[in-house]
């Protein structure tokens, strides 16, 4: 779990003010975050307006949700002026080529075919309904990113307790409320037992690269089929959450996370680096896991693949453009 990953509990839409300061929150976050969390704040809004009947609320509410309307406005325009801006780029390149007799649109539809649509970065089946289903995510989460772990816990405490403020039934507020002690005390858990040191930061896919072609024939199966699941998601590891591997069914962290731990254990003692500031071949093997104990030292030392780098820029461009849908609660 990133920098980027936040809960959401600083969210609303109470009234202008409200929304305002969500927006303001909303700018650490990236745009397909932010779009998403704003277009969400809405339809509750909405609902909430359907069960309300104070009208000084009703009016406060409507002026946060112009906020919102008017951010996604700006937004949508802002994006309207970027495939211009591209058309202008591709004409210049073609007349810079000596191509500028006709359009090639068999090129741009092949283009597009390629572009596959990469999968969600969301655990699925998380919610927060009742006890049952609280004990669910729970198990759901077993296993990967510690960090995530507690992030998706918090924000489903989030999003329960607003769940709570605007409904009148007492089975499902029983219900629910059941459900955020379970999860409560995941937190009070975690916290005790210090799990967060056992979170697996990532390394870029650059980097792994270049491990792999430093490791030579020293590369397990079993590592070469991580490497191709996070080239496949262009190095975006939260995707790796809902990509599984071809044998066993979990997802690439959890048995990311499984193999480190194995191989943490296996060289706590052992030297990182030798003469000449190299990864040994213990640190390979961990490197070729995206991960390693000192990544400062490593991005300084082991140099990023162009092509790879390039690949993480387009990606990050196209996440705005391409936002995945976020699952209901």
């Amino acid at each position: 779990m990133g920098k980027d990953d936040k809960e959401e509990t600083g969210f609303g839409f109470k009234d202008k003010a409200k929304a305002e300061e969500t927006l303001r929150l909303l700018e650490e976050h990236d745009m397909n975050y932010r779009r998403l969390t704003v277009r969400g704040l809405l339809g509750r809004a909405k609902r909430v307006l359907s069960m309300t009947k104070a009208e000084d609320k009703i009016k406060n509410i409507k002026e946060a949700m112009e906020v919102f309307e008017n951010w996604l406005a700006d937004l949508d325009k802002n994006k309207e002026k970027k495939p211009e801006k591209k058309d202008k780029e591709d004409i210049k390149e073609n007349k810079d080529k000596g191509s500028d007799k006709e359009s090639s649109p068999d090129v741009e539809m092949e283009e597009k075919k390629e572009k596959k649509e990469l999968p969600p970065d969301t655990v699925p089946g998380l919610g927060f309904k009742d006890k049952d289903t609280a004990e669910g995510t729970l198990k759901e989460l077993e296993g990967r990113d510690p960090d995530y772990q507690k992030l998706a816990v918090k924000g489903l405490i989030g999003r329960a307790k607003r769940v709570l403020t605007c409904t009148r039934d007492e089975t499902k507020l029983s219900n629910i409320k059941e459900a955020i002690s379970i999860f409560e005390k995941f937190l009070d858990d975690f916290d005790s037992m210090h799990l967060s040191k056992q979170n697996n930061p990532y390394l870029s896919l650059g980097i792994v690269r270049t491990a792999e072609k430093m490791a030579g024939e020293d590369v397990a199966e079993h590592q070469k089929a991580f490497i191709a699941a996070y080239s496949s998601v262009n190095g975006e590891y939260k995707r790796l959450r809902t990509v599984q591997e071809t044998e066993g069914g979990k997802t690439w962290d959890i048995v990311r996370n499984v193999a480190l731990k194995e191989l943490k254990e296996k060289h706590q003692d052992a030297k990182l680096f030798n003469e000449k500031d190299e990864p040994t071949k213990e640190h390979l093997e961990m490197l070729l896991w995206a991960y390693s104990p000192e990544p400062a030292r490593v991005k300084k030392t082991v140099p990023e693949l162009k092509e790879d780098r390039k690949r993480r820029s387009s990606a990050a461009d196209e996440r705005e453009e391409s936002p995945s849908k976020r699952k209901k609660e």
